[in-house]
């Protein structure tokens, strides 16, 4: 999420992954000191006392709440209050961008019962395709990824200085998430980490992001010109 914000569409200003990270977890303290990585006692509050907490440390999931975004079993530990284990359908969004878009359909389908037709499922892998399930034979894929810290040129480096603090601080979290959901519901040690860049990929990668936010810049700048001639057209009327 904080690749989307901050790389993508720039809408955060804070560049640095461990930075961004470290103010959100220090804004998380500060709401609650108590509660801050203290998992059992979190377990023990009444369900009226947790949906306050959430609502307020969590501020209600909204964009750029990072770390709390990624809490998960908190969330899902208050969800439980209200309904049943077998009501969840949980999937981790490694093994969601690895499904087939049909195939994923046809799990829901399944899951919640609603009837899924073959033109529909053929028209979710024709447009809701992972990116490198849509890639063709030079590993290329027809679309740019959501991901966006494939597009820094910093991703495996910056990984790897906030890997360590982050994986002890959301330990708690995620053995909470076990514990709920499935025993081997976990994520080992390389699904963050990323195999740095030569200095020519880099430079290459770096000149690929500057582009594509130029792009998106001019596209920001067309739409807010057309709002304001809309809008004087109003007033002139």
């Amino acid at each position: 999420e904080w690749s989307m914000f901050a790389l993508g569409w720039n809408w955060d200003p804070v560049k640095n992954f461990s930075a961004a990270m470290a103010y959100k977890l220090q804004a998380l303290q500060r709401c609650n000191r108590s509660l801050y990585l203290n998992v059992s006692r979190l377990r023990q509050l009444p369900t009226t006392e947790l949906a306050a907490y959430l609502r307020k440390c969590f501020d209600y999931g909204r964009a750029t709440m990072y770390a709390t975004s990624s809490m998960y079993s908190a969330c899902l530990l208050h969800a439980l209050r209200y309904f049943k284990r077998e009501q969840f359908l949980v999937l981790r969004y490694e093994d969601l961008m690895a499904m087939d878009a049909a195939a994923t359909l046809r799990l829901l389908s399944r899951f919640t019962g609603l009837h899924l037709d073959d033109s529909t499922a053929a028209k979710a892998r024709g447009q809701c395709q992972p990116a490198r399930l849509r890639a063709g034979k030079q590993g290329k894929a027809d679309a740019p990824p959501n991901a966006y810290s494939s597009s820094s040129p910093h991703a495996a480096e910056m990984l790897a200085e906030a890997a360590p603090q982050l994986e002890a601080v959301f330990a708690p979290y995620n053995a909470l998430l076990r514990e709920l959901l499935h025993p081997r519901l976990s994520w080992a040690a390389s699904d963050h980490r990323k195999v740095p860049l030569s200095a020519e990929a880099k430079a290459r990668v770096a000149g690929e992001r500057y582009q594509r936010r130029l792009a998106l810049r001019r596209r920001q700048v067309s739409r807010r010109v057309a709002q304001i001639e809309r809008a004087a057209e109003v007033r002139s009327r």
